[in-house]
């Protein structure tokens, strides 16, 4: 019982900070802090499917969120190769 209240009681707080992390997406002065915030938030909704799956006792959110990383991952390589190649061309 008291795991579970831990658990809802985390889930609040990392939805807060995925809040503000969405905000330094959006008026992040600099691309470098838009890309680390997207990357941040996708980590964090990482660590949220990892807790669902711990509430509900389903080892499918588990795996859900390997892939979820594993596309993160990847993305966010493709994406700093875009900018380092478009960096290169002006």
């Amino acid at each position: 019982m008291v795991f579970l209240i831990f658990l809802k009681i985390l889930m609040i707080i990392l939805s807060v900070t995925i809040i503000l992390c969405l905000y330094r997406a959006v008026i992040g002065p600099t691309t470098a802090d838009r890309v680390i915030s997207v990357n941040i938030i996708g980590t964090k909704i990482t660590v949220l499917m990892a807790y669902v799956g711990a509430v509900f006792n389903e080892p499918f959110f588990f795996d859900l969120a390997m892939v979820y990383v594993f596309l993160l991952f990847i993305s966010t390589l493709a994406f700093v190769k875009y900018l380092e190649v478009r960096s290169l061309d002006k």
